[in-house]
């Protein structure tokens, strides 16, 4: 199957889902408001270390609404969009492509924007193991990850390692890179889906790949179990900024529940905001600094990159 068709029938699926989804009954508090919600995150890391890491999030939500809180984490992105779709989950943190495929097909509605070092957008990074390709001298930041310049066109003809075919930074906007610089991401290149930003970043770590994807600076995932990564994986080029990830709602919420949810989340990390990073609940998640309200059309680029490349 070709990626484009593999994409055409991530939106058929999510129809499916919506028609088999149940939207169970839920009791409500004297304030009209669910008893119980659930939060889902979209897995980063190993599932058991998500789960540990999502507890101080999940704990400060219950103390903020006054209500139990019950979290999970799905095995990928469509688990939680069909989960807020069928009204199984109702608090929901997932990636631009998912949160525009959430919003047009369950009306689930963004409410926040994550920001990181001021920043409400990201770009994908192209890496390799290979200094040769470089075209200029690979250059140290402050963290010692090394950076240089090569064009594009190097891409033509290799194996390039991606995340997978409906993520935003692993593949969509850098195959849309490609495709503007006259290079086939299906015909022109050999990608392998490795499934994870970090399972990139350790292919070219180890050499068992020469070019990949990831999000800016995916490096950071492992570098604290593998120091030298950042002098081993070398990232050559950017594509264009994406819109970060934040946080949505299953549509039905209450408007004052999903005001008081908004609030919760921003009261998090503005009261964390002085810890150092490893200790910040949001940044262990997502290295997460802060969260603006989301503008009108923000994800409208990741939707027109998507249907451009299901043609």
């Amino acid at each position: 199957m070709t990626v484009r068709r593999w994409l055409g029938l991530v939106l058929a699926l999510a129809a499916a889902l919506l028609l088999t989804g149940c939207c169970q009954e839920v009791e409500l508090d004297e304030r009209g408001w669910p008893q119980e919600l659930v939060l889902g995150l979209v897995p980063s890391l190993e599932a058991e270390a998500m789960v540990d890491n999502l507890r101080p999030l999940a704990e400060h939500l219950e103390s903020e609404l006054g209500l139990t809180v019950r979290s999970f984490v799905p095995q990928d992105y469509t688990g939680l969009v069909e989960a807020l779709g069928s009204g199984r989950a109702d608090i929901g943190m997932m990636p631009p492509f998912a949160t525009m495929l959430g919003a047009r097909r369950y009306d689930i509605e963004p409410i926040l924007i994550s920001v990181r070092r001021g920043e409400v957008g990201y770009r994908p990074q192209w890496m390799t193991s290979d200094p040769t390709v470089c075209a200029s001298e690979p250059v140290a930041d402050e963290r010692g990850f090394l950076s240089c310049d090569a064009d594009i066109e190097i891409m033509r003809g290799q194996t390039v390692g991606f995340v997978e075919p409906n993520s935003t930074s692993g593949y969509l906007f850098p195959a849309l890179q490609l495709l503007e610089a006259g290079i086939d991401p299906e015909s022109d290149i050999r990608g392998l889906f490795l499934g994870r930003h970090d399972a990139v970043v350790m292919a070219l770590r180890v050499g068992d790949l020469r070019f990949g994807v990831s999000y800016d600076d995916a490096r950071n995932m492992i570098r604290n179990q593998f120091p030298d990564v950042g002098e081993r994986v070398i990232v050559f080029n950017h594509a264009p900024m994406i819109p970060n990830d934040g946080v949505q709602l299953r549509p039905g919420l209450p408007d004052d529940l999903r005001q008081a949810i908004k609030q919760a989340f921003i009261s998090l990390a503005r009261s964390q905001a002085h810890l150092p990073e490893e200790e910040k609940v949001l940044w262990i998640l997502y290295e997460i600094d802060d969260f603006q309200p989301i503008t009108p059309g923000i994800y409208d680029d990741v939707r027109d990159a998507y249907e451009l490349l299901r043609r």
